[in-house]
Protein backbone atom coordinates (compact mmCIF):
# COMPACT_ATOMS: atom_id res chain seq x y z
CA UNK A 1 0.00 0.00 0.00
CA UNK A 2 1.36 3.42 -0.95
CA UNK A 3 2.27 5.59 2.07
CA UNK A 4 2.55 9.37 1.96
CA UNK A 5 4.37 11.34 4.69
CA UNK A 6 3.27 14.94 5.22
CA UNK A 7 2.86 17.59 7.88
CA UNK A 8 -0.32 17.24 9.90
CA UNK A 9 -3.06 19.83 9.44
CA UNK A 10 -5.90 20.93 11.70
CA UNK A 11 -8.33 18.97 9.53
CA UNK A 12 -6.51 15.74 10.48
CA UNK A 13 -7.47 16.09 14.14
CA UNK A 14 -10.23 13.46 14.32
CA UNK A 15 -8.19 10.86 12.44
CA UNK A 16 -5.14 11.48 14.65
CA UNK A 17 -7.21 11.05 17.80
CA UNK A 18 -8.71 7.82 16.40
CA UNK A 19 -5.22 6.52 15.50
CA UNK A 20 -4.13 6.73 19.14
CA UNK A 21 -7.00 4.47 20.22
CA UNK A 22 -5.89 1.86 17.66
CA UNK A 23 -2.33 1.90 19.04
CA UNK A 24 -2.61 0.77 22.68
CA UNK A 25 0.44 0.31 24.89
CA UNK A 26 0.46 -3.11 26.52
CA UNK A 27 1.76 -4.11 29.96
CA UNK A 28 0.31 -4.55 33.43
CA UNK A 29 -2.18 -1.97 32.22
CA UNK A 30 -3.17 -1.85 28.53
CA UNK A 31 -4.08 1.72 27.64
CA UNK A 32 -3.97 4.35 24.94
CA UNK A 33 -3.10 8.03 25.38
CA UNK A 34 -5.80 10.44 24.25
CA UNK A 35 -5.20 14.13 23.54
CA UNK A 36 -8.87 14.93 22.95
CA UNK A 37 -10.26 17.37 22.05
CA UNK A 38 -7.19 18.43 20.01
CA UNK A 39 -4.00 16.51 19.28
CA UNK A 40 -1.51 19.38 19.61
CA UNK A 41 -3.11 21.85 22.03
CA UNK A 42 -0.48 21.51 24.78
CA UNK A 43 2.47 21.50 22.37
CA UNK A 44 1.33 24.75 20.78
CA UNK A 45 1.05 26.40 24.21
CA UNK A 46 4.61 25.37 25.06
CA UNK A 47 6.04 26.02 21.58
CA UNK A 48 4.24 27.90 18.81
CA UNK A 49 6.56 26.21 16.31
CA UNK A 50 5.63 22.64 17.35
CA UNK A 51 4.61 20.33 14.51
CA UNK A 52 3.58 16.74 13.68
CA UNK A 53 4.19 14.52 10.67
CA UNK A 54 1.61 11.91 9.70
CA UNK A 55 1.79 8.79 7.53
CA UNK A 56 -1.24 8.48 5.24
CA UNK A 57 -2.41 5.37 3.35
CA UNK A 58 -5.46 5.69 1.09
CA UNK A 59 -6.51 8.93 2.84
CA UNK A 60 -6.28 7.20 6.26
CA UNK A 61 -3.86 8.43 8.93
CA UNK A 62 -1.81 5.37 9.94
CA UNK A 63 1.21 6.94 11.65
CA UNK A 64 2.24 9.99 13.68
CA UNK A 65 5.30 11.66 15.17
CA UNK A 66 5.51 15.09 16.79
CA UNK A 67 8.24 17.58 17.66
CA UNK A 68 8.31 20.40 20.19
CA UNK A 69 11.28 22.76 20.55
CA UNK A 70 12.97 24.24 23.60
CA UNK A 71 16.32 25.64 24.69
CA UNK A 72 18.71 23.49 26.71
CA UNK A 73 22.06 23.96 28.41
CA UNK A 74 25.19 21.80 27.99
CA UNK A 75 28.40 23.02 29.66
CA UNK A 76 26.94 26.54 29.90
CA UNK A 77 26.28 26.63 26.14
CA UNK A 78 22.73 27.03 24.80
CA UNK A 79 21.31 24.66 22.18
CA UNK A 80 17.95 24.46 20.44
CA UNK A 81 16.45 20.99 20.90
CA UNK A 82 13.75 19.27 18.92
CA UNK A 83 12.08 16.77 21.27
CA UNK A 84 10.30 13.94 19.43
CA UNK A 85 7.14 12.45 20.93
CA UNK A 86 3.79 10.84 20.01
CA UNK A 87 5.48 8.18 17.83
CA UNK A 88 2.80 5.67 16.89
CA UNK A 89 1.92 3.49 13.92
CA UNK A 90 -0.98 1.23 12.99
CA UNK A 91 -0.08 -2.40 13.87
CA UNK A 92 -0.42 -3.56 10.27
CA UNK A 93 2.27 -1.10 9.13
CA UNK A 94 4.88 -1.77 11.83
CA UNK A 95 6.85 -4.40 9.91
CA UNK A 96 7.36 -2.30 6.82
CA UNK A 97 9.15 0.94 5.99
CA UNK A 98 6.43 3.30 7.23
CA UNK A 99 7.94 3.89 10.69
CA UNK A 100 11.42 4.40 9.23
CA UNK A 101 10.16 6.88 6.64
CA UNK A 102 8.11 8.75 9.24
CA UNK A 103 10.99 9.17 11.71
CA UNK A 104 13.60 9.88 9.04
CA UNK A 105 11.40 12.58 7.49
CA UNK A 106 10.99 14.23 10.90
CA UNK A 107 14.74 14.06 11.62
CA UNK A 108 15.60 15.41 8.15
CA UNK A 109 13.15 18.28 8.76
CA UNK A 110 14.89 19.07 12.05
CA UNK A 111 18.36 18.91 10.49
CA UNK A 112 17.24 21.42 7.89
CA UNK A 113 15.86 23.74 10.57
CA UNK A 114 17.72 25.85 13.13
CA UNK A 115 17.56 23.06 15.75
CA UNK A 116 20.97 21.87 16.96
CA UNK A 117 19.91 18.62 18.63
CA UNK A 118 17.15 16.02 18.44
CA UNK A 119 16.14 13.99 21.52
CA UNK A 120 13.88 10.93 21.50
CA UNK A 121 12.77 8.28 24.02
CA UNK A 122 11.99 4.61 23.40
CA UNK A 123 10.58 2.08 25.87
CA UNK A 124 13.34 0.09 27.57
CA UNK A 125 14.22 -3.23 25.87
CA UNK A 126 12.11 -2.43 22.80
CA UNK A 127 14.44 -3.58 20.01
CA UNK A 128 12.38 -2.32 17.07
CA UNK A 129 13.34 1.39 17.41
CA UNK A 130 17.08 0.58 17.46
CA UNK A 131 17.15 0.86 13.67
CA UNK A 132 16.64 4.60 14.23
CA UNK A 133 19.66 4.92 16.54
CA UNK A 134 22.28 2.68 14.90
CA UNK A 135 23.30 5.00 12.05
CA UNK A 136 22.12 2.55 9.38
CA UNK A 137 20.04 3.00 6.23
CA UNK A 138 20.77 6.70 5.88
CA UNK A 139 19.90 7.61 9.47
CA UNK A 140 22.43 9.72 11.38
CA UNK A 141 24.14 8.06 14.36
CA UNK A 142 22.56 8.62 17.78
CA UNK A 143 24.10 9.06 21.22
CA UNK A 144 22.68 7.17 24.20
CA UNK A 145 21.81 9.64 26.99
CA UNK A 146 20.77 7.16 29.69
CA UNK A 147 17.73 5.39 31.08
CA UNK A 148 14.67 7.31 32.26
CA UNK A 149 12.15 6.39 34.92
CA UNK A 150 8.48 7.17 34.80
CA UNK A 151 8.10 6.85 38.57
CA UNK A 152 4.49 6.42 39.66
CA UNK A 153 3.98 6.99 43.38
CA UNK A 154 0.97 5.16 44.77
CA UNK A 155 -0.36 7.38 47.62
CA UNK A 156 -1.03 4.52 49.99
CA UNK A 157 0.54 5.43 53.35
CA UNK A 158 1.15 8.64 55.25
CA UNK A 159 4.79 9.78 55.08
CA UNK A 160 6.42 11.68 57.93
CA UNK A 161 7.73 15.11 56.85
CA UNK A 162 10.93 16.68 58.15
CA UNK A 163 9.78 19.50 60.47
CA UNK A 164 12.69 21.77 59.51
CA UNK A 165 10.79 22.78 56.36
CA UNK A 166 7.72 24.97 56.06
CA UNK A 167 5.57 23.78 53.15
CA UNK A 168 3.03 25.97 51.39
CA UNK A 169 1.73 27.14 48.02
CA UNK A 170 3.86 29.50 45.97
CA UNK A 171 3.00 33.20 46.00
CA UNK A 172 3.39 35.72 43.15
CA UNK A 173 6.35 37.35 44.88
CA UNK A 174 8.11 33.94 44.96
CA UNK A 175 8.52 33.70 41.18
CA UNK A 176 12.00 35.31 40.92
CA UNK A 177 13.37 33.13 43.75
CA UNK A 178 11.72 29.99 42.30
CA UNK A 179 13.40 30.73 38.98
CA UNK A 180 16.79 31.09 40.68
CA UNK A 181 16.33 27.78 42.51
CA UNK A 182 15.31 25.98 39.32
CA UNK A 183 18.18 27.29 37.21
CA UNK A 184 20.78 26.58 39.92
CA UNK A 185 19.40 23.06 40.15
CA UNK A 186 19.76 22.62 36.38
CA UNK A 187 23.52 23.16 36.65
CA UNK A 188 23.75 19.77 38.42
CA UNK A 189 22.93 18.02 35.13
CA UNK A 190 24.95 17.54 31.98
CA UNK A 191 21.93 18.57 29.92
CA UNK A 192 18.97 20.53 31.22
CA UNK A 193 16.30 23.02 30.07
CA UNK A 194 16.79 26.76 30.12
CA UNK A 195 13.84 28.36 31.89
CA UNK A 196 13.29 32.13 31.71
CA UNK A 197 10.94 34.23 33.80
CA UNK A 198 8.81 34.91 30.70
CA UNK A 199 8.47 31.17 30.07
CA UNK A 200 7.59 30.39 33.67
CA UNK A 201 4.96 33.12 33.75
CA UNK A 202 3.64 31.87 30.38
CA UNK A 203 3.22 28.33 31.77
CA UNK A 204 1.53 29.63 34.92
CA UNK A 205 -0.86 31.83 32.95
CA UNK A 206 -1.70 29.56 30.03
CA UNK A 207 -1.41 25.89 31.01
CA UNK A 208 -4.59 24.76 32.69
CA UNK A 209 -3.92 23.40 36.18
CA UNK A 210 -0.43 24.91 36.41
CA UNK A 211 -1.20 28.22 38.07
CA UNK A 212 0.66 29.28 41.22
CA UNK A 213 -1.80 27.47 43.48
CA UNK A 214 -0.49 24.22 41.96
CA UNK A 215 3.14 25.01 42.87
CA UNK A 216 4.45 23.87 46.25
CA UNK A 217 7.55 25.32 47.91
CA UNK A 218 9.59 24.16 50.90
CA UNK A 219 11.10 27.02 52.94
CA UNK A 220 13.81 26.95 55.55
CA UNK A 221 14.29 30.13 57.58
CA UNK A 222 12.19 31.96 55.00
CA UNK A 223 14.32 30.83 52.05
CA UNK A 224 12.95 28.56 49.30
CA UNK A 225 14.92 25.31 49.34
CA UNK A 226 12.74 23.29 46.94
CA UNK A 227 9.81 23.66 44.55
CA UNK A 228 7.53 21.59 42.33
CA UNK A 229 4.33 21.92 40.34
CA UNK A 230 1.71 19.24 41.10
CA UNK A 231 -0.19 19.16 37.83
CA UNK A 232 -3.22 17.30 36.50
CA UNK A 233 -2.53 16.94 32.76
CA UNK A 234 -6.03 15.55 32.17
CA UNK A 235 -7.27 18.56 30.16
CA UNK A 236 -4.53 17.84 27.60
CA UNK A 237 -3.86 14.09 27.77
CA UNK A 238 -5.45 11.09 29.46
CA UNK A 239 -4.41 7.45 29.60
CA UNK A 240 -7.52 5.43 28.83
CA UNK A 241 -7.55 1.88 30.21
CA UNK A 242 -8.49 -1.01 27.92
CA UNK A 243 -7.37 -4.02 29.98
CA UNK A 244 -5.92 -4.85 33.40
CA UNK A 245 -3.77 -7.89 34.15
CA UNK A 246 -4.53 -10.18 37.10
CA UNK A 247 -2.13 -8.53 39.63
CA UNK A 248 -3.68 -5.09 38.99
CA UNK A 249 -7.19 -6.55 39.31
CA UNK A 250 -6.14 -8.12 42.62
CA UNK A 251 -4.75 -4.80 43.87
CA UNK A 252 -8.01 -3.09 42.92
CA UNK A 253 -9.98 -5.64 44.94
CA UNK A 254 -7.75 -5.05 47.96
CA UNK A 255 -8.05 -1.26 47.60
CA UNK A 256 -11.83 -1.48 47.60
CA UNK A 257 -11.68 -3.61 50.75
CA UNK A 258 -9.20 -1.38 52.59
CA UNK A 259 -11.24 1.67 51.59
CA UNK A 260 -13.68 0.58 54.31
CA UNK A 261 -11.04 1.29 56.96
CA UNK A 262 -8.52 3.80 55.54
CA UNK A 263 -7.88 6.32 52.78
CA UNK A 264 -6.57 4.55 49.68
CA UNK A 265 -5.84 5.55 46.06
CA UNK A 266 -8.57 5.55 43.48
CA UNK A 267 -8.79 2.10 41.80
CA UNK A 268 -7.76 1.78 38.15
CA UNK A 269 -10.85 0.87 36.14
CA UNK A 270 -11.45 -0.58 32.69
CA UNK A 271 -12.72 1.81 30.02
CA UNK A 272 -11.89 4.83 32.16
CA UNK A 273 -8.88 7.17 32.23
CA UNK A 274 -6.16 6.68 34.83
CA UNK A 275 -6.45 9.53 37.31
CA UNK A 276 -2.94 10.85 37.93
CA UNK A 277 -0.96 13.92 38.86
CA UNK A 278 2.45 14.85 37.45
CA UNK A 279 5.19 16.56 39.46
CA UNK A 280 7.08 18.81 37.04
CA UNK A 281 9.39 21.82 37.18
CA UNK A 282 10.77 20.37 40.41
CA UNK A 283 14.09 21.57 41.85
CA UNK A 284 16.01 21.97 45.08
CA UNK A 285 18.71 24.39 46.22
CA UNK A 286 21.41 21.83 47.12
CA UNK A 287 18.90 20.33 49.55
CA UNK A 288 17.37 17.04 48.33
CA UNK A 289 15.73 16.64 51.74
CA UNK A 290 13.55 19.67 50.99
CA UNK A 291 12.39 18.20 47.67
CA UNK A 292 11.76 14.89 49.41
CA UNK A 293 9.56 16.78 51.88
CA UNK A 294 7.49 18.11 48.95
CA UNK A 295 7.18 14.62 47.45
CA UNK A 296 5.96 13.35 50.84
CA UNK A 297 3.54 16.26 51.19
CA UNK A 298 2.06 15.58 47.73
CA UNK A 299 1.64 11.94 48.75
CA UNK A 300 -0.05 12.83 52.02
CA UNK A 301 -2.53 15.37 50.65
CA UNK A 302 -3.64 12.88 48.00
CA UNK A 303 -4.35 9.97 50.32
CA UNK A 304 -7.86 8.83 49.50
CA UNK A 305 -8.18 11.34 46.66
CA UNK A 306 -9.48 10.80 43.13
CA UNK A 307 -5.92 10.09 41.90
CA UNK A 308 -4.30 6.66 41.55
CA UNK A 309 -0.75 7.86 40.84
CA UNK A 310 1.58 10.81 41.34
CA UNK A 311 4.07 10.64 38.47
CA UNK A 312 7.64 11.95 38.47
CA UNK A 313 9.91 11.87 35.40
CA UNK A 314 13.67 11.57 35.98
CA UNK A 315 16.72 9.58 34.99
CA UNK A 316 17.60 6.37 36.77
CA UNK A 317 20.99 7.82 37.83
CA UNK A 318 19.39 10.91 39.43
CA UNK A 319 20.17 11.01 43.15
CA UNK A 320 16.51 11.77 43.94
CA UNK A 321 15.69 8.15 43.01
CA UNK A 322 16.94 6.92 46.38
CA UNK A 323 14.35 9.14 48.09
CA UNK A 324 11.55 8.00 45.78
CA UNK A 325 12.23 4.31 46.41
CA UNK A 326 10.74 4.77 49.88
CA UNK A 327 7.29 5.23 48.30
CA UNK A 328 4.93 2.51 47.11
CA UNK A 329 5.33 2.72 43.34
CA UNK A 330 5.05 1.29 39.85
CA UNK A 331 7.81 2.36 37.46
CA UNK A 332 8.36 2.22 33.69
CA UNK A 333 11.77 2.60 32.03
CA UNK A 334 12.71 4.19 28.73
CA UNK A 335 15.96 4.89 26.87
CA UNK A 336 16.92 8.41 25.78
CA UNK A 337 18.90 9.10 22.59
CA UNK A 338 20.23 12.24 20.95
CA UNK A 339 20.96 13.15 17.34
CA UNK A 340 23.18 16.19 16.64
CA UNK A 341 24.29 18.23 13.66
CA UNK A 342 27.74 18.47 15.25
CA UNK A 343 28.47 15.00 16.63
CA UNK A 344 31.60 16.20 18.48
CA UNK A 345 29.22 17.01 21.34
CA UNK A 346 28.83 13.25 21.94
CA UNK A 347 32.38 12.99 23.26
CA UNK A 348 31.78 15.93 25.62
CA UNK A 349 28.69 14.23 26.98
CA UNK A 350 30.57 10.95 27.45
CA UNK A 351 32.97 12.76 29.78
CA UNK A 352 30.14 14.08 31.97
CA UNK A 353 28.81 11.54 34.51
CA UNK A 354 25.79 13.62 35.55
CA UNK A 355 22.25 12.62 34.48
CA UNK A 356 19.96 14.54 32.10
CA UNK A 357 17.02 16.65 33.33
CA UNK A 358 14.10 16.78 30.90
CA UNK A 359 11.13 16.60 33.27
CA UNK A 360 8.90 19.10 31.47
CA UNK A 361 9.60 17.60 28.04
CA UNK A 362 8.64 14.14 29.28
CA UNK A 363 5.03 15.14 29.90
CA UNK A 364 4.52 16.56 26.41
Amino acid sequence: MSIKIRLAEESDNEQILALSERCPQKGMITFYPSRAPHFNRLQRIIDKGAWHYIAVADDRVVGLVGVVHFQCRIQNNAYKVGYMHDLRLEPEFRNGMAAFRLVKTAIDHLYESDADLVVVNFLKDNKLPLVFTSGRAGMPPAHYLGDNLVFNIIPLRYKKINPRFELDEARPEDIPEMLEVYNRYCHNFKMSPILTEDQLRHFISNIQGMDLSNFLVARENGKIRAMTAVWDEGPYRTYNVLKLNLPIKTVNTLLRFFNLFMRVPHPIENNKPIMQLSMVLYAHDDCPEALDALFRHANNINLGSEYSFITIYLQESDRMVKYLKKFSNISVKSEMYMFAKDTSIFEKLNQMPEPVLFDMAMII
